[in-house]
């Protein structure tokens, strides 16, 4: 019975070396590319910043950098992304800051300086992984004036109760504009200072008037417009603009006041105002003055007389004040003084 042997292929030691060079050569590119470049890249965290910076990285000021715990929002790491690129002298020092902490990696783990740097502890190879954090920049107020409101960017922060007084806050470094607003021998002034935080800063307020005529005298308001600059003290937004609100659509009302901070029964709460709708549309404004009322009889001097109102008590100025309304703004809306709980209102409807 004939048969054929069968001959094992035998593979060619050379092949078999070119192999596994080839597969090792691979795992080595691939390992260099996904694992090893991207842990040293994280380790570099100086050259990241500088690169971001320079080429306006949005994304990875939201994902490496935080303030107080939380990462930047989009508006936040815009806003400080753009002032470092704004301020040349004050980006260069935030680029060598953070390279020279990067360098000093015990230094850069204290609270100095704009930065400290935090290792997440999630590096890989032997490299450090690191976030950025901003550090809060306090800021000091006095004012020579009681009852001083403090404002930064268009938002309230706080009050200076007593003259002479101080507040303090904190605030993410940046540029801000800090704005006091008081009523001062019947007057409502207010001055405002543009900073530069990258350190604790004072500012002191002298907002009382001198008590010479050329002085007083720029000070001598109508009752009209000292209303209007109080309403945007309080609100942040012109008179004429929240005036502009009744008989609008809730769209309209987001479109120019933004999202509330909160809605209830028909009702958005903003800052120091209260919109009422009806149907759909806007029926009133209620505008908190911030002020009790002795501070209103300061700034209008006493009505000439006090009735009941569904929501308190209405202070009545008389006709011929509010057609200074009319008269200086163009406003056809009715306004109304309310006194309730101690405090002081302007109803628009």
């Amino acid at each position: 019975m004939s048969y054929t042997r069968s001959r094992k292929k035998e593979r060619h030691p050379i092949m078999i070396l070119l192999l596994s060079i080839f597969t090792i050569l691979v795992g080595a590119i691939v390992f260099y590319i996904y694992g090893y470049k991207p842990a040293a890249e994280q380790d570099k965290i100086h050259v990241a910043f500088k690169e971001a910076l320079l080429e306006e990285d949005r994304a990875f000021f939201e994902q490496k950098v935080e303030y107080q715990g939380e990462p930047l929002t989009r508006a936040e790491a815009l806003r400080f992304m753009g002032w470092l690129n704004d301020e040349k002298s004050i980006r260069g020092d935030a680029i060598a800051e953070v390279a020279q902490d990067r360098a000093n990696r015990t230094k850069g783990m204290e609270a100095e300086g704009l930065f400290r740097l935090i290792d997440t502890g999630e590096g890989r190879f032997g490299f450090s992984d690191y976030r950025i954090e901003l550090l809060p920049q306090r800021i000091d107020v006095t004012s020579d004036v009681p009852l001083t409101n403090i404002w930064v960017d268009g938002q309230r922060v706080g009050r200076i109760d007593e003259a002479n007084g101080r507040f303090t806050f904190e605030k993410m470094p940046g540029s801000y504009d800090v704005k006091a607003v008081a009523v001062a021998n019947g007057e409502t002034v207010s001055e405002t200072e543009t900073i530069q935080l990258i350190t604790s800063e004072s500012i002191d307020y002298a907002l009382m008037p001198e008590s010479s005529e050329a002085i007083a005298g720029q000070f001598d308001l109508k009752r009209a417009e000292l209303i209007e600059i109080e309403v945007e003290a309080q609100t942040g937004h012109p008179l004429e603009t929240i005036d502009s609100l009744i008989g609008q659509s809730e769209g309209k009302v987001q479109e120019t006041l933004g999202e509330p901070n909160g809605k209830r029964d028909g009702k958005w709460d903003y800052e120091r105002l209260t919109i009422v709708f009806e149907e759909g549309d806007v029926q009133s404004v209620l505008i908190d003055l911030d002020k009790r009322p002795d501070d209103l009889v300061a700034l209008l001097g006493e009505p000439k007389e006090k009735t009941e109102h569904k929501l308190g008590t209405e202070w009545d100025y008389g006709q011929s004040f509010f057609e200074s309304f009319f008269t200086f703004f163009g406003l056809e809306t009715e306004k109304q003084f309310i006194e309730k709980n101690d405090a002081m209102y302007l109803l628009i409807q």
